[in-house]
């Protein structure tokens, strides 16, 4: 090989990587995501390290939950959100890293895929017209006092009355 072909080889290397990194570079701009609630009122926009950029939330969001309920809602959709943009980042990496150790190292940082959880079905109660409802625990026994002992009127002590003379 002569000085002239390794050089011509060298620069073509270097024009393949310089390609690779702006593909990456684009790539790495467009990994942010976001995602939204079923229902749609509820939004939350990353970036490509994971970090909150957007959040949005409709008055139909708050109506009826508690606060507790929707901060679970919102971080479940900002962990969603996160494991999208680290799966964008690690393609957009893969022309690059191929499967170097580094690659791995992207990809190892990638959270796992929470299960989605269908939404409780709401109990259906049947009511019918005239119908008795009867109530859903059983009401306690009433609880019984103790019985006093009867009375006895005859506080005094014979048939003799201080008011009468013998």
């Amino acid at each position: 090989m002569t000085p002239e072909e390794w050089l011509a080889g060298f620069e073509s290397k270097i024009a393949d990587v310089q390609a690779k990194a702006e593909e990456f570079r684009v790539g790495l701009e467009a990994a942010g995501t976001t995602v939204a609630s079923p229902d749609g009122t509820i939004r939350v926009g990353v970036a490509p390290n994971g970090s909150l950029t957007d959040l949005q939330l409709t008055d139909a969001a708050l109506a009826g939950k508690s606060g507790a309920k929707l901060a679970e809602e919102i971080l479940k959709l900002a962990r969603k959100a996160q494991r999208g943009a680290a799966v964008n980042v690690a393609a957009a990496f893969a022309p690059l890293g191929g499967d170097s150790e580094a690659m791995h190292m992207v990809t190892g940082y990638v959270p796992p895929e929470e299960p989605e959880e269908p939404p409780a079905p709401e109990p259906v109660r049947e009511r019918r017209l005239w119908q008795h409802d009867e109530p859903e625990t059983p009401a306690p026994p009433p609880v019984r006092r103790p019985s006093r002992p009867p009375r006895d009127d005859d506080d005094d002590f014979g048939d003799n009355t201080f008011m009468r003379r013998d």
